[in-house]
């Protein structure tokens, strides 16, 4: 941008030219940059890597998108908000591709029911402690190079899983691919970085719900696709078991080497360029995880796990079940497995917009009335399940329990960008293995109980942590009965508001932001020395 001869050679006392001091010809440039980018919401704030984005963003709130455009690529937003869910799909697939095939596993290595749930409980013990880790991770270093560490990790024991010759084995395998798990707290992060508050129940929901399709797609990808096209190759099952773990692993490893070179880590550039810039401080990884563990954190903790907890059990649940009550083979089981997961389409990402539109109008009570709504559904269906005795409504109840479930979670993780925002990335690895712990619970559940009584017992569970919404309360934003949000709240709410609407305004080909004689009017929050 060019400043005016006039602005750089004021006039001195005796008449001649006196040239603006370094410094103050810096501040005036950057001045400018501020005024077009109140004019302008797709402009990128001075200290930016990028000239301009795709999408409007709020120059407020670090150059956080407040749209999504699903059928964009392009850099940074767009292309974060894809490589997130893109690698947390691969994840969730490598997390549970050998849950589809432990009928099989256990029928070779004569396994007990009980070893078999044990392995899918060390599946999920090495997410709760790896989940919360990667919060502080996360806030110190974006999700970017953690998520494609977690993938290139993972898939080496998942190609393992092949060498397996018993239950103790077995467990320590999937122990390690338990570390797949922690990719969630990346997958959460990177989003709510990408995309402003307003809009982080619905781009969280679209991430975590089309990753969390991973595990839907491992029942069928290798229950029903690989596992009968490899016995009916090697005419023997023991061998197809063995060897299709190696193909997701080989997707996810090299998808795990890619992934740093093709995206970033916030709208402003990668962590290391603007703490370079001075645009980001350090966060002590103690520091992070202090302040991350509040009252309302662990709220949402019990409440994620009455839903993701949920969906992680019927995750390693499904094909067993269905294999032992209706006497399924395991490639038929696999394909009802998928039914359920396959929710995650659009239950997640729907959860956390009908969040963000009730945020607009109720603000943070409007969030949590829905969850706490959600999550009463989810428990009374998952108990009617339990009474369930002919396969039709059995499937028809589970694919209505799986869309409350899956749009609890993204509606709780419409708040939690809430909780902390300098330390989002705690709060969500907290969470976040709420859900892991959830499904340990219910695994043991499942572990000594019939399957009858294990549901009832997880939809009671389900029902009661509901309730806890009562005791949520967020400084500055009203709670579900009491309180309301105070003036900062509303204002950002409002501005928020108005850069949408003036973002319609461009792409509409109209003049933004003028008043009744066409002059401009500067926003003062964006105008800085």
């Amino acid at each position: 941008m060019s400043v005016s001869n006039d602005e750089e050679t004021p006039q001195g006392g005796d008449g001649g030219e006196m040239p603006l001091d370094p410094v103050e010809l810096e501040n005036l440039r950057i001045r400018q940059q501020w005024e077009e980018c109140a004019r302008d919401s797709k402009r990128a704030s001075p200290n930016s890597k990028y000239e301009r984005y795709e999408i409007p963003v709020d120059h407020m709130d670090g150059d956080r998108g407040t749209q999504i455009n699903l059928f964009s690529f392009k850099r940074p937003h767009m292309r974060g908000l894809h490589c997130a869910w893109i690698s947390f799909f691969l994840c969730f697939m490598i997390w549970f591709a050998p849950a589809p095939l432990l009928k099989e596993i256990g029928d070779t290595l004569n396994l007990t029911k009980a070893e078999l749930w044990t392995s899918s409980i060390t599946n999920d013990c090495t997410a709760i402690f790896t989940r919360i880790l990667m919060g502080p991770i996360c806030d110190n270093y974006g999700a970017r190079l953690p998520m494609s560490v977690v993938l290139i990790f993972a898939s080496i024991p998942t190609a393992m899983v092949g060498l397996v010759n018993s239950a103790a084995h077995l467990a320590l395998i999937r122990f390690f691919i338990g570390f797949a798990g922690s990719s969630f707290v990346m997958s959460q992060f990177w989003p709510s970085r990408m995309f402003s508050r307003e809009i982080a129940g619905t781009a969280n929901g679209i991430v975590g719900g089309w990753g969390n399709l991973g595990g839907a797609w491992a029942q069928v990808f290798m229950g029903t696709i690989l596992f009968p096209a490899f016995r009916d190759y090697y005419g023997s099952k023991e061998a197809a078991w063995r060897t299709i773990c190696v193909i997701p692993a080989s997707m996810a490893f090299v998808w795990g080497i890619i992934l740093p070179f093709i995206s970033d880590d916030a709208p402003m550039g990668n962590y290391n360029y603007m703490k370079k810039k001075g645009t980001m401080d350090r966060v002590f990884f103690t520091t992070s995880l202090r302040s991350g563990a509040t009252r309302n954190t662990w709220i949402l903790f019990i409440q994620y796990a009455s839903c993701f907890g949920v969906e992680l059990v019927m995750n390693n649940a499904s094909v067993l079940y269905y294999n032992s009550r209706f006497g399924l083979d395991t490639d038929q089981a696999a394909a009802i497995g998928f039914v359920y997961g396959s929710m995650n389409i659009f239950a997640r990402g729907l959860g956390g917009l009908i969040s963000d539109r009730l945020n607009t109008k109720m603000g943070m009570r409007g969030r949590l009335r829905l969850q706490t709504f959600f999550l009463i559904m989810e428990g009374l269906l998952i108990v009617v399940f339990s009474f369930m005795q002919t396969l039709p409504a059995a499937i028809a109840t589970m694919c209505l329990f799986s869309i409350f479930t899956q749009a609890a979670e993204g509606a709780i993780y419409g708040v939690v960008p809430y909780i902390s925002k300098l330390y989002t990335g705690a709060v969500a690895g907290f969470v976040g293995s709420g859900g892991n712990v959830g499904s340990v619970v219910y695994g043991l559940g499942f572990r000594s109980l019939e399957y009858d009584t294990a549901f009832l017992m997880m939809g009671s569970i389900v029902i009661a942590s509901s309730f806890l919404s009562v005791f949520i309360n967020i400084p500055c934003h009203a709670g579900l009965i009491w309180g309301e949000d105070n003036h900062a709240v509303i204002q950002a709410r409002e501005r928020y508001l108005r850069r949408r609407d003036m973002a319609r305004q461009q792409d509409a080909g109209e003049t933004a932001n003028t008043d009744g004689n066409g002059e401009e009017n500067t926003p003062d929050e964006l105008v800085r020395e």
